[in-house]
C-alpha cells in the first residue's frame, strides 16, 4: 500500500535538511503550506517539527501519523524512521537484516526491516559500520517494547576483514538477540542491478544484495575463531552454506536479477526471494508466482 509523505513546517533549517534527504533517497513527499488543512489520509506520515505539531488543531482527529523532529534529536534516526514508515509502514519492527560485502577498499552494505528491503551503502570509512548500523538500530529500537532481533550476513571473500568487522558486530550487540553468518559471496560481482529508475546500484551494493539471496553458515561467539581461522576453507562448503549460490546458468542469472530489483521495489519479501532463488535451480521457477 503507498504511504503518502507530508512536509508542514516553517522552519527553514528543517525544510533544507529535509528536503536533501528525501531528495537524496528518491522519496517523494508533498509540502504543505501552513494554516492550509491538513489532509486526513489513513496512509500518510506528516514531517514537521515537535514545536510546530504542538500547534495543529485535532491532532487525536487526524487519521496519518505525525512524526515530529525536536531540536535535540539525532537527525540521521529520524530520517531512517521517515525511511521506514515509508516503506514498511508500521510502527513496531521485529528483526533488521544487514547484509555485508567487505572488499578491501570499501563495503556494501544492505539493510531489510521486517523482512522486506529498507536502504543501501556504499562504505569507504570501515570504522564507520558500527555507527550506521546503530543509526538503524536505535532508530528502530526507540518506542519498541520488544527488542529488535538482528541477523548479519557476511561474505567471507576477504577473511581478515570479515573477522574484525564480525569482532566488532559482538562486541557491540546483544548476543541474545543475535545472529551472524557467513555467506558463499563467489561471482556476486558479475551482477548489474537496477532500481527503480533504471540506474545501475553501486557494484559493492549489488553484491551485498546478492549475499543477502543466499543462505550461509551460522557462526557464534564462541566458535568464529576457530572456523574463520581455518586454513581450507573448502571444508566449511556443505550444502547449506552454499545452497543457493548460483552456478554460470545465463537464464539462471537473468531470473536471479529479475528477482534482485524486485526486492528493491518492495515487491518481494527476503525470504520468498531465497525460496524462488532455489525454486530457479531447480527449474520450477515459472511454477512460483512471484508478484
Amino acid at each position: 500500500m503507498r504511504t503518502n509523505i507530508f512536509v508542514l513546517t516553517e522552519d527553514l533549517n528543517f525544510f533544507y535538511r529535509l528536503n536533501k534527504e528525501l531528495e537524496r533517497l528518491q522519496v517523494k513527499f508533498e509540502v504543505l503550506n501552513i494554516g492550509n488543512k491538513i489532509p486526513n489520509i489513513p496512509n500518510s506520515i506528516i514531517l514537521s517539527t515537535l514545536k510546530e505539531m504542538n500547534n495543529f488543531e485535532n491532532v487525536d482527529k487526524i487519521k496519518g501519523k505525525i512524526l515530529p523532529y525536536a531540536k535535540e534529536d539525532n537527525f540521521e534516526q529520524y530520517i531512517v524512521k521517515v525511511l521506514a514508515g515509508k516503506k514498511i509502514g508500521k510502527k513496531n519492527y521485529s528483526e533488521l537484516i544487514f547484509s555485508i560485502d567487505p572488499g578491501t577498499k570499501h563495503l556494501g552494505l544492505v539493510i531489510f526491516l521486517d523482512d522486506y528491503y529498507l536502504n543501501s551503502h556504499t562504505i569507504y570509512d570501515y570504522d564507520k559500520l558500527i555507527n550506521i548500523i546503530q543509526t538503524y538500530f536505535f532508530a528502530l529500537q526507540e518506542g519498541n517494547p520488544n527488542p529488535l532481533k538482528l541477523i548479519f550476513k557476511f561474505g567471507r571473500g576477504i577473511m581478515p576483514i570479515t573477522q574484525k568487522l564480525i569482532e566488532e558486530i559482538f562486541k557491540n550487540f546483544n548476543k541474545e538477540w543475535l545472529r551472524v553468518l557467513l555467506i558463499d559471496e563467489s561471482k556476486t560481482s558479475k551482477y548489474k542491478i537496477r532500481d527503480e529508475s533504471k540506474k545501475k546500484i553501486p557494484k559493492d551494493e549489488a553484491a551485498a544484495l546478492i549475499i543477502s539471496l543466499r543462505d550461509g553458515f551460522e557462526i557464534t561467539s564462541q566458535n568464529y575463531q576457530t572456523i574463520i581461522k581455518q586454513k581450507s576453507h573448502n571444508k566449511m562448503k556443505t550444502e547449506e552454506f552454499h545452497e543457493n549460490s548460483v552456478d554460470d546458468n545465463e537464464e539462471i542469472d537473468q531470473r536471479l536479477i529479475e528477482i534482485a530489483e524486485n526486492v528493491l521495489l518492495g515487491n518481494l519479501s527476503l525470504s520468498k526471494s531465497i525460496k524462488l532463488i532455489k525454486m530457479a535451480k531447480n527449474s520450477n521457477y515459472n511454477q512460483f508466482n512471484y508478484i
